[in-house]
């Protein structure tokens, strides 16, 4: 399920198909989502919700980004460690 449009010619980030891959492959429910200040991935893992930004490299958080509390993670393992499936 997905409420992201690539509106703006956004593009998503090259890190997501495998983030959002090893979420799913432990059982994480996820959605792609989109907007000003948004995270890109909102995560269910054991009945709690993480928000996620993806960046891929040394990508930075826009603007909108600054002030919020999302969890900024890179690659796969960032990811699982996020949602508490590693230390």
């Amino acid at each position: 399920m997905s409420w992201r449009k690539r509106a703006g010619g956004w593009k998503r980030d090259e890190a997501e198909p495998r983030i959002v891959e090893a979420l799913r492959d432990v059982g994480a429910r996820t959605w792609l989502l989109s907007g000003r200040g948004n995270p890109d991935l909102l995560v269910l893992f054991h009945g709690v919700y993480t928000p996620l930004e993806i960046k891929t490299g040394t990508g930075k958080r826009t603007k909108n980004q600054l002030d919020v509390p999302w969890r900024l993670v890179r690659t796969p393992e960032e990811a699982l460690r996020e949602i508490g499936v590693t230390k």
